[in-house]
């Protein structure tokens, strides 16, 4: 049987580089083509709230309204940590509640509470727990007040660790020994318990 000679041998190497380097070309001609992901709606004025998102503002004007009268619109944006938000947000917790007008829902802007949303990190101090997690010392401040002036809960909120003492044992973990003391105390002077957590 006749071998193919070296010319021809080298023009079927030539013309196998040439379609694989136009497949290629066509590949990324297709990548560079695909629609670009939609924008997110963070900064945006809306009628209402998507889930995902929180808003830092309320307006009240007739863009919304169905009838004559004025409504609500929202500016909407993605929950972030350090976020002064209108509304607290899964995933997150907060160090700090405020009254502002800017989230009230009444037209004539009566003060409405505002929240700094923080990610949840060992040691925070924060006005919430986490499902989960436990805290090793609660205090009263008005960082997280209610009312004006009136001080309230906070927590130094911590991740389950064996050897840790916290204010409460979560679930799925038990504890080895307890002490006395005033760290989780609910009220003031009144002696609490700290639990030893193991796993």
């Amino acid at each position: 049987m006749p071998t193919a000679g070296p010319s021809r041998l080298f023009r079927r190497v030539a013309f196998a580089i040439a379609v694989t380097a136009a497949l290629l070309v066509t590949d990324l001609t297709a990548v560079s083509a695909a629609p670009a992901r939609p924008p997110g709606l963070d900064g945006t004025w809306a009628c209402t709230v998507p889930a995902g998102y929180v808003y830092d503002e309320i307006q009240h004007d007739h863009r919304c309204s169905q009838t004559s009268s004025v409504s609500p619109i929202y500016h909407l944006r993605t929950p972030a940590d350090g976020l002064t938000s209108c509304r607290t947000a899964p995933g997150f917790v907060f160090d700090q509640r405020t009254f502002t007008s800017a989230c009230s829902p009444y037209v004539a802007g009566y003060p409405a509470t505002t929240f700094r949303l923080r990610t949840p990190v060992d040691g925070l101090t924060s006005c919430a727990t986490v499902p989960g997690w436990t805290y090793d010392l609660l205090t009263y401040t008005t960082t997280c007040q209610f009312s004006s002036g009136i001080p309230t809960s906070t927590y130094r909120i911590r991740q389950p660790a064996n050897g840790l003492w916290a204010c409460t044992v979560p679930s799925g973990w038990t504890y080895t020994a307890t002490t006395s003391g005033y760290d989780c105390s609910i009220n003031s002077g009144s002696l609490s318990t700290k639990y030893q957590l193991i796993h």
